[in-house]
């Protein structure tokens, strides 16, 4: 019994010593990152996207931290999207082109929306990073291209939302 009980302690201090301090890693989505709570695929959101004709959807990872809590409550989204029908369409050579036209184009609808914003570089990519509140939840979110993917990275929270969003943006690897 004793060991059980061993072996059940050690199983949960490693997952929530996984979940938090090392890489998940995510092979078919191309990327690695660092987050407090376990990823997994929001089937409800692709479900969605593929109702209403969006079928370019390589990753969309969700988890939450303190769900039961809306005041420590966690949400992190990542989302992954396949944009080579759009690069194809164009030269190579004007592929920064259309990353910057897509971009301002994005920045336009937030701007309409009436969401902050500022440009910055992120992956050796330029790229949009803004504010806005989510159903009154401060939300902080990073929008880039990169080898005719584009990349949303998005973290809500009322409490520490800066530091978990920085934790995210600063671990996130493409492999």
């Amino acid at each position: 019994m004793k060991k059980i009980l061993a072996i059940i302690m050690l199983v949960a201090i490693t997952g929530c010593a996984f979940s938090q301090n090392s890489y998940q890693t995510f092979p078919s989505a191309g990327l690695k990152v660092i987050c407090d709570c376990k990823l997994r695929s929001n089937s409800v959101f692709i479900e969605a996207a593929n109702s209403q004709g969006i079928n370019n959807i390589i990753a969309a990872l969700i988890c939450a931290e303190n769900e039961n809590d809306p005041e420590t409550g966690v949400i992190v989204n990542i989302n992954v999207y396949d944009e080579s029908a759009s690069f194809n369409k164009f030269k190579t050579t004007l592929h920064e082109y259309l990353k910057k036209k897509l971009l301002e184009k994005y920045a336009s609808n937030l701007a309409q929306a009436g969401f902050s914003y500022e440009y910055i570089t992120f992956q050796g990519e330029t790229a949009l990073e803004y504010t806005f509140d989510q159903y009154g939840v401060p939300t902080k979110a990073l929008m880039f291209y990169k080898n005719q993917k584009s990349y949303l990275l998005q973290v809500a929270s009322r409490s520490s939302f800066i530091t978990k969003y920085n934790l995210l943006k600063n671990s996130f690897k493409l492999i």
